[in-house]
């Protein structure tokens, strides 16, 4: 009797066991290692190498800038890995770079409170618009390359002609440290979010207010609209990732928590979003299901800045360890990553 409740016991824990390690499989997650790794070199022996805060691609896919804390901005050949030029104006930390959408000009700004905008073609020393009152963050081009918003940390956005530099418009942001400032592609709509975690959206055009989204009592750092303008991600220090309707601004779902905060966000194509931040992982989801499919892992630093490339079907991530890595996550690797 006594035996036979002993096998019984020892039946059932060995099918809870089990049971446990069947569920751990099927929740296992793949990890894709980067195919390219870029490492920023100082420009002096004496110095470290600096972190990357930004990267920008240009429109032909063959041209990266990244931004960094040695107040340098480098240009690489993206398919070669090579360095091509070292941007030296700023006098401080370029926190964001950012390319027209014709490629022609280069802008970059930081907390020197510059905005410096490169002639790519010329070669020589940029066209530097009026010192502002405060440290820039975060700056874009509107999809035709008219508008350049900007921001950081006096609560203002600045919108400036893209070809002279001047004020076209200053708005209120929400809140006084602004961290993400974000274009819908048809560029009707602007969406700006930082240290309150409110998520404001204007018309781009005249710069009446759309909507404000309170989102999280804690720092919002990134913001990307989806290819069709649809969805509007957001995410920060809560360690989520909101989808929110494009155009209400209306919360339309959450995607599960992960460790760390999230840093940036990038849209890869209709199917996948990829997040990355201070746990020194990408993360990419599968908007169908609204669940993680792969992780991106290498970094040792937090992962600053995301862009597509979806010409190549490539993700480009700039890391405070010091590198830009390029991870095959379009086309057939996209189709397996959904198929898991």
């Amino acid at each position: 009797m006594l035996k036979t409740t002993f096998q019984s016991l020892f039946g059932v824990l060995c099918a809870a066991i089990l049971g446990v390690s069947l569920a751990s499989a099927a929740d296992v997650i793949a990890e894709l290692a980067a195919s390219r790794v870029i490492t920023l070199t100082p420009s002096d022996s004496l110095e470290k190498a600096p972190v990357v805060s930004g990267v920008t691609l240009d429109p032909t896919g063959k041209l990266l800038a990244a931004a960094g804390d040695d107040h340098l901005v480098h240009v690489f050949d993206v398919d070669r890995g090579t360095q091509l030029q070292r941007l030296a104006w700023h006098t401080d930390w370029v926190k964001a770079a950012a390319f027209r959408p014709d490629g022609g000009m280069l802008a970059t700004a930081g907390a020197d409170r510059r905005i410096c905008l490169w002639e790519m073609a010329a070669k020589g020393r940029p066209h530097t618009l009026p010192e502002l009152t405060a440290a820039v963050s975060t700056l874009v081009y509107s999809p035709d390359g008219r508008k350049l918003a900007a921001a950081g940390f006096n609560g203002r956005v600045w919108i400036f002609h893209a070809d002279t530099g001047q004020r076209l418009q200053e708005l209120a942001g929400p809140g006084s440290d602004i961290r993400s400032l974000v274009f819908s592609p048809d560029g009707s709509r602007l969406a700006a979010a930082g240290r309150t975690g409110v998520v404001r959206i204007w018309e781009a055009d005249g710069g009446r207010q759309m909507a404000d989204v309170p989102l999280s009592s804690r720092r919002i750092h990134a913001m990307a609209f989806s290819s069709d303008g649809k969805l509007l991600a957001a995410a920060g220090q809560q360690r989520v990732v909101w989808l929110l309707d494009g155009l209400t601004g209306q919360l339309a779902t959450t995607l599960p928590e992960r460790p760390g905060e999230v840093r940036s966000l990038c849209f890869c194509g209709d199917s996948l979003l990829a997040s990355g931040g201070s746990s020194n992982v990408i993360h990419l989801w599968n908007l169908e299901t609204k669940q993680e499919k792969c992780r991106l892992v290498g970094h040792t630093g937090s992962i600053a800045a995301l862009v597509y490339d979806a010409r190549k079907g490539t993700l480009l991530s700039g890391s405070f360890d010091t590198t830009v890595r390029v991870w095959p996550v379009g086309g057939q690797a996209a189709d397996a990553l959904t198929q898991r």
